[in-house]
């Protein structure tokens, strides 16, 4: 249940980020224009990279590994995106502004939210 409503969520920012430069950046509604564009490739590598800090500092500082690790995977998404998709676009500003932004998230997190540490049970205590 709660995987489908947090990939619901995933979809429907997805979504709103895609909407939203169509409208503000007249990107036309068509797939191999949105998917070409540097707008929208730049603003989905952000907003992905800002949602997966989010997640992993919640993680963090409510020792759930589980939500750390989701986050830490969608981190490695975008870092691939970054290379895969949007390093074809050389010299472009948008590239620019992604690379410097994720790179900067990813100090972020690695200061403030590091790997929860294991919860060990004490076979012992039947508390």
């Amino acid at each position: 249940m709660n995987s489908a409503l947090g990939a619901t969520a995933f979809a429907g920012v997805t979504g709103g980020v895609i909407r939203a430069c169509h409208h503000w950046a007249n990107v036309a509604w068509d797939p191999e224009a949105l998917f070409a564009s540097d707008t929208v490739q730049a603003s989905l590598s952000i907003v992905w990279g800002t949602l997966a800090i989010s997640l992993m500092l919640f993680g963090n500082r409510r020792h759930i590994r589980t939500v750390w690790f989701i986050g830490a995977c969608l981190i490695a998404v975008v870092v691939l995106k970054l290379f895969l998709v949007e390093l074809s676009a050389v010299g472009t500003l948008q590239r620019i502004v992604s690379f410097i932004g994720v790179g900067f998230l990813l100090l972020l997190v690695g200061y403030v939210a590091p790997l929860p540490p294991k919860v060990e049970k004490d076979m012992h205590d039947k508390s």
